[in-house]
């Protein structure tokens, strides 16, 4: 390592408003705000690691002391801005709210900004990971805070808002810093990558830019290593051994044995996983993003929301799934379940193992609505199979001499035969048939069958047989009068009357009276004496 040897997070650190990436909302607020003179007394950055709030805290201390006046045009090589850089300058502090957190450092610092700055226009006090300081150091804070010293300027960075106080929140002007987004944080590395005269495919970009997780000094800090070793040229290869990255044909190799419920290749696919020693945490973050992409792909412009490189993209839509959206959604929530679980677990290679078998038996998701109008489809065929099977007693002519060819003479004894029975048949008859018709309506529909287990017979007459139902629910209803119900009973009566459903619920059930036996009768019963 050479003497001058700087990381890229430092030696790429933004100099000017301008060359912070991915935060314009806020760079270019704070530069109107010295356009205008226009310059709260406390600031309050707030967002993820490695977002550059610390970055723009220096850069706003510059720009309050790198020239005479406050401004956002100062020279980066001047001695004043040199000594914000390199943490000299006693006009900017810089206060650990981890390591400073107690209310004697907050009393001393209060005391320390009584004085005017020595070389600037201002005393700027920059405290990170502010909400780390206790009630009390916040108590202490909090009126200076309100109405600080003319010549003092507060600026507060943290990564979790809501420890901070509402009291200190409503006394600073707050800026919410956003993670970064795979795009800007491959533009800038690129952008790194040509200056420093260093070759690197987009595959490599796509791969440092997901390991990263929308932390910029993340990013570099993966550059740096991958650049160690690797000096001119960097290829996907390197970076996915390097950084240990779990490649996507894991993810697809996966997703193949889940959909085809080869159990076998799963099998290969976790032996692969476990000797290639991937980090289980890491696995299943990218197998959750795994499956978001492929619930995106049932959107037009859903892989685009990804931010995925155009290779992959034509990967994914190459894929023939054919799990629907709520598929994918019941699977990826199993796994989103168990990564919110995995750290209590000793073995996590067990758990992740146990999860993907049981994904393995997972059925497909039936859609109600569409299972329902198949179900009525299916039913109305049937009728009409039904209907054109059964032979027509109305219809047939009427048969005036039997001396035909005999090949007639079966047909005409059936059609007899059934016209007979449909003439005769009684409430009676129907009474001793329906637990026949209620098991063969239960064996085909079984939703039905339970439906009309709990009607009674009523009246019939006219050709019509009355059902009496209890239940008034629209859907029950609606699953009584399918076609199914008059078809069935009128195949095994061999009839043709209409049935007709009632719904009465002020019918009283006839239920099975029982009878109570006390111990005289089971005495009595055996033979038996009473020895109380």
């Amino acid at each position: 390592m050479s003497k001058n040897y700087q990381i890229l997070a430092l030696k790429w650190r933004p100099k000017h408003f301008k060359d912070v990436v991915g935060q314009n909302h806020i760079t270019e607020t704070l530069q109107k705000a010295f356009e205008k003179n226009r310059i709260a007394q406390a600031f309050l950055f707030a967002g993820p690691r490695g977002v550059g709030k610390t970055t723009t805290a220096r850069l706003l201390a510059m720009s309050l002391n790198g020239s005479d006046t406050p401004s956002i045009d100062y020279d980066a090589d001047s001695d004043a801005v040199r000594e914000i850089i390199e943490g000299r300058s006693m006009d900017v502090v810089e206060i650990d709210g981890a390591s400073n957190r107690g209310i004697d450092e907050i009393r001393e610092l209060r005391e320390n900004i009584k004085f005017m700055p020595l070389s600037g226009k201002f005393k700027v006090v920059i405290i990170d990971e502010v909400h780390m300081l206790t009630v009390q150091a916040f108590n202490a804070l909090l009126k200076t805070l309100e109405e600080p010293p003319a010549h003092v300027k507060f600026i507060m960075a943290t990564t979790d808002i809501h420890k901070v106080p509402q009291t200190i929140i409503s006394r600073c002007q707050r800026f919410d810093f956003l993670p970064m987004t795979n795009t800007v944080i491959k533009d800038r590395l690129n952008h790194i990558l040509e200056v420093e005269s260093v070759e690197i495919d987009d595959t490599s970009l796509e791969l440092i830019a997901s390991k990263s997780d929308g932390s910029m000094r993340d990013a570099l800090g993966f550059l740096d290593q991958v650049l160690v070793f690797s000096d001119k040229k960097i290829t996907s290869q390197i970076v996915t051994d390097l950084l240990g990255i779990v490649p996507s044909e894991i993810y697809f190799d996966i997703t193949n044995a889940l959909h085809n419920k080869d159990g076998d290749s799963l099998v290969s696919v976790i032996q692969k996983i476990r000797d290639k020693g991937y980090i289980i945490e890491d696995l299943l973050r990218g197998l959750i993003g795994h499956f978001r992409n492929l619930s995106l792909l049932h959107y037009s412009k859903g892989l685009e929301l990804a931010g995925i490189s155009p290779e992959l993209t034509k990967v994914y839509k190459n894929t023939s799934y054919s799990w629907t959206l709520k598929d994918l959604v019941r699977l990826s929530t199993n796994l989103s379940e168990l990564y919110s679980s995995i750290k209590q677990f000793s073995d996590q290679y067990l758990v992740f193992e146990m999860t993907l078998i049981k994904l393995l038996q997972f059925d497909k998701s039936i859609d109600i609505e569409s299972f329902l109008k198949s179900d009525v489809i299916e039913n109305t065929s049937t009728q009409k199979q039904i209907k054109q099977s059964t032979p027509k007693v109305k219809s047939t002519p009427k048969i005036k001499s039997i001396s035909k060819v005999e090949s007639d003479k079966p047909i005409e004894k059936e059609e007899k035969k059934v016209e007979r029975k449909s003439s005769i048949i009684s409430l009676e008859d129907i009474k001793e048939s329906w637990e026949k018709i209620i098991k063969k309506i239960s064996k085909e529909r079984g939703s039905i069958g339970v439906l009309l287990e709990a009607c009674i017979i009523g009246d019939f007459k006219d050709g019509t047989l009355e059902v009496i139902s209890y239940d008034s629910n629209d859907f029950s209803q609606k699953l009584l009068q399918d076609p199914f119900v008059a078809s069935t009973i009128n195949s095994i009566l061999g009839s043709s009357f209409e049935v007709k459903i009632i719904v009465d619920t002020n019918v009283e059930k006839i239920e099975e009276v029982k009878e109570e036996i006390n111990q005289d009768d089971i005495v009595k019963l055996f033979d038996g004496k009473d020895f109380a």
